[in-house]
């Protein structure tokens, strides 16, 4: 950012307090970790700050396309090169206190759990389309495809969500 003057970087900085939590709220769903989340975050913000000048006429969508590119390129390392837990210790899961959690941290969980068994594509597209609630459009030129490929996925990715656990996904067509 060291090239860019003093107004660009204001306007970069409103960018990432404005759209930040967004960002990392749609990293999560794209990847279902939290650190995982955000180191994607912080590396996509790394490649929008270093073409902050070029992309004034959408960095949001800029943004949204390079999550969903360094998320597929993540999905792709691990695949062929799968992290190893060796302490089994290291693992917990926070639950909240009393005998069952509420419903909705269970649903949070079934839906959490559902979308890391959707393809990359179809988990980005359902995740920018449904929980971050772009449009079709605005989803399919951040993911960089049609506007068909963003219904059909997401209609294959909501049918998939469905078939896996159908409660906490009844309401989500529009």
């Amino acid at each position: 950012m060291a090239d860019i003057d003093h107004e660009q970087r204001a306007e970069f900085e409103n960018f990432v307090s404005a759209q930040g939590d967004r960002l990392l709220h749609a990293a999560y769903g794209m990847c279902g970790d939290w650190q995982h989340a955000e180191d994607l975050v912080q590396q996509v913000l790394l490649k929008v700050a270093s073409r902050w000048s070029r992309i004034t006429d959408n960095p949001g969508g800029y943004a949204y396309r390079c999550l969903a590119r360094a998320n597929i390129d993540r999905w792709r390392m691990l695949r062929r090169r799968p992290e190893i837990i060796t302490d089994p210790t290291v693992i917990t899961v926070v639950r909240p206190r009393g005998d069952r959690p509420p419903s909705d941290v269970d649903d949070r969980l079934t839906v959490i759990d559902a979308l890391r068994a959707l393809p990359p594509r179809q988990r980005a597209i359902v995740v920018l389309r449904y929980l971050q609630d772009l449009s079709e459009a605005d989803t399919a030129h951040a993911l960089g495809i049609s506007v068909g490929a963003v219904k059909s996925g997401g209609a294959r990715g909501l049918a998939r969500l469905r078939t896996a656990n159908p409660s906490p996904f009844q309401e989500v067509e529009r």
